[in-house]
């Protein structure tokens, strides 16, 4: 059985990013599955709660890739 990992984050978005499908492209490159937990987006802020889970390289990967594009991770400690 392959090995995955769950890590919950916080995604903080530039205003620039808010209409970015970034966490449609994270999901495709990475093939991660994706859970929002709690979300807040207005026309000039947005954040995501997300449960990222998959294989621990690849949801390191997807979470590098992300911050890449530029956006804000932050770690969220309680699952």
């Amino acid at each position: 059985m392959d090995q995955t990992t769950l890590r919950r984050v916080k995604l903080v978005y530039p205003p620039a990013l808010i209409d970015e499908p970034l966490l449609y492209r994270l999901i495709q490159r990475f093939g991660l599955l994706v859970n929002i937990r709690r979300a807040h987006v207005e026309a000039t802020e947005a954040w995501l709660v997300v449960d990222l889970e998959g294989p621990p390289d690849r949801v390191e990967e997807g979470l590098a890739w992300i911050q890449k594009q530029g956006v804000l991770v932050e770690p969220v400690e309680s699952l």
